[in-house]
Protein backbone atom coordinates (compact mmCIF):
# COMPACT_ATOMS: atom_id res chain seq x y z
CA UNK A 1 0.00 0.00 0.00
CA UNK A 2 3.08 2.25 0.73
CA UNK A 3 4.42 1.80 -2.58
CA UNK A 4 1.54 2.54 -4.44
CA UNK A 5 1.17 5.28 -2.28
CA UNK A 6 4.56 6.85 -2.97
CA UNK A 7 3.99 6.12 -6.47
CA UNK A 8 1.05 8.23 -6.73
CA UNK A 9 2.49 11.35 -5.32
CA UNK A 10 4.79 10.51 -7.76
CA UNK A 11 2.98 10.86 -10.64
CA UNK A 12 0.75 13.53 -9.19
CA UNK A 13 4.06 15.65 -9.23
CA UNK A 14 5.48 14.73 -12.63
CA UNK A 15 1.81 15.88 -13.86
CA UNK A 16 2.00 19.26 -12.20
CA UNK A 17 5.16 19.90 -13.32
CA UNK A 18 4.16 19.02 -16.71
CA UNK A 19 0.89 21.25 -16.51
CA UNK A 20 3.46 24.56 -14.91
CA UNK A 21 6.57 23.75 -17.21
CA UNK A 22 4.54 22.97 -20.80
CA UNK A 23 2.62 26.11 -21.04
CA UNK A 24 5.49 28.20 -19.84
CA UNK A 25 7.80 26.65 -22.70
CA UNK A 26 5.44 27.32 -25.23
CA UNK A 27 4.70 30.80 -24.10
CA UNK A 28 8.86 32.00 -24.55
CA UNK A 29 9.07 29.58 -27.61
CA UNK A 30 5.83 32.01 -29.28
CA UNK A 31 7.60 35.13 -27.70
CA UNK A 32 10.60 34.50 -29.20
CA UNK A 33 9.48 34.03 -32.69
CA UNK A 34 6.67 36.91 -32.61
CA UNK A 35 8.88 39.26 -30.53
CA UNK A 36 11.47 41.67 -32.83
CA UNK A 37 13.00 42.25 -29.74
CA UNK A 38 14.60 38.59 -29.21
CA UNK A 39 16.21 37.71 -32.76
CA UNK A 40 18.22 34.59 -33.10
CA UNK A 41 20.37 35.36 -35.94
CA UNK A 42 23.59 36.74 -37.07
CA UNK A 43 23.53 39.20 -39.76
CA UNK A 44 26.09 40.11 -42.37
CA UNK A 45 26.24 43.83 -43.16
CA UNK A 46 28.01 44.71 -46.29
CA UNK A 47 29.56 48.47 -46.51
CA UNK A 48 31.00 50.89 -49.47
CA UNK A 49 34.12 51.80 -48.25
CA UNK A 50 36.36 55.04 -49.48
CA UNK A 51 39.40 55.80 -48.37
CA UNK A 52 41.73 58.50 -48.55
CA UNK A 53 45.00 59.01 -49.77
CA UNK A 54 46.58 58.05 -46.38
CA UNK A 55 44.82 54.42 -47.02
CA UNK A 56 42.56 55.76 -43.81
CA UNK A 57 38.33 55.02 -44.09
CA UNK A 58 36.90 58.49 -45.55
CA UNK A 59 32.87 57.00 -45.57
CA UNK A 60 31.28 54.00 -44.95
CA UNK A 61 27.87 53.54 -45.72
CA UNK A 62 25.67 50.37 -45.91
CA UNK A 63 25.04 48.58 -49.05
CA UNK A 64 23.47 45.80 -47.56
CA UNK A 65 22.58 43.29 -44.89
CA UNK A 66 22.08 39.55 -45.42
CA UNK A 67 21.54 36.28 -43.88
CA UNK A 68 25.09 34.22 -44.55
CA UNK A 69 23.00 31.10 -43.27
CA UNK A 70 20.65 31.48 -46.70
CA UNK A 71 23.95 30.84 -49.09
CA UNK A 72 23.12 33.54 -51.33
CA UNK A 73 24.16 37.70 -51.32
CA UNK A 74 20.63 38.50 -51.85
CA UNK A 75 19.29 41.41 -49.09
CA UNK A 76 17.05 41.31 -46.34
CA UNK A 77 14.99 43.76 -44.51
CA UNK A 78 17.12 44.13 -41.23
CA UNK A 79 17.74 47.77 -40.25
CA UNK A 80 20.84 48.59 -39.20
CA UNK A 81 21.44 51.56 -36.34
CA UNK A 82 23.42 54.24 -36.44
CA UNK A 83 25.09 53.14 -33.51
CA UNK A 84 26.24 49.89 -35.03
CA UNK A 85 27.42 52.00 -38.53
CA UNK A 86 29.13 54.00 -35.83
CA UNK A 87 31.03 50.99 -33.66
CA UNK A 88 31.99 49.30 -37.37
CA UNK A 89 33.78 52.81 -38.75
CA UNK A 90 35.30 52.86 -35.35
CA UNK A 91 36.75 49.29 -35.84
CA UNK A 92 37.83 49.24 -39.59
CA UNK A 93 39.32 52.66 -38.93
CA UNK A 94 42.23 50.95 -37.10
CA UNK A 95 42.92 49.43 -40.24
CA UNK A 96 45.09 51.47 -42.55
CA UNK A 97 44.53 50.38 -46.01
CA UNK A 98 46.48 50.24 -50.02
CA UNK A 99 47.49 54.08 -49.96
CA UNK A 100 45.24 55.89 -52.28
CA UNK A 101 41.62 56.88 -52.84
CA UNK A 102 39.84 54.02 -53.45
CA UNK A 103 36.37 52.85 -52.91
CA UNK A 104 35.67 48.74 -52.00
CA UNK A 105 33.34 46.77 -49.93
CA UNK A 106 33.75 45.41 -46.72
CA UNK A 107 31.48 43.32 -44.18
CA UNK A 108 31.03 43.28 -40.29
CA UNK A 109 28.83 40.75 -38.17
CA UNK A 110 25.87 42.70 -36.90
CA UNK A 111 23.98 40.72 -33.72
CA UNK A 112 20.43 42.28 -32.72
CA UNK A 113 20.97 41.92 -29.34
CA UNK A 114 24.20 43.57 -29.39
CA UNK A 115 23.68 46.48 -31.46
CA UNK A 116 26.93 48.77 -30.56
CA UNK A 117 28.92 45.43 -31.29
CA UNK A 118 30.72 45.42 -34.79
CA UNK A 119 33.48 42.88 -33.46
CA UNK A 120 31.05 40.23 -33.63
CA UNK A 121 32.62 36.44 -34.18
CA UNK A 122 29.80 34.31 -35.71
CA UNK A 123 31.48 31.12 -34.42
CA UNK A 124 31.58 32.38 -30.67
CA UNK A 125 27.86 32.87 -31.00
CA UNK A 126 25.47 30.81 -29.73
CA UNK A 127 21.77 30.59 -31.53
Amino acid sequence: MWHSCRNHRWSRFLLASMLVMFPAAMAWAGLRDSTPGLPTKIYAVIFQATTNAAGKIQSLQVSKVIDPTTGTTAAVDIRVPTAYVDAARTMLAKKTYPDGEKTFYTYTFYDPMHPTAADIDPRTVKP
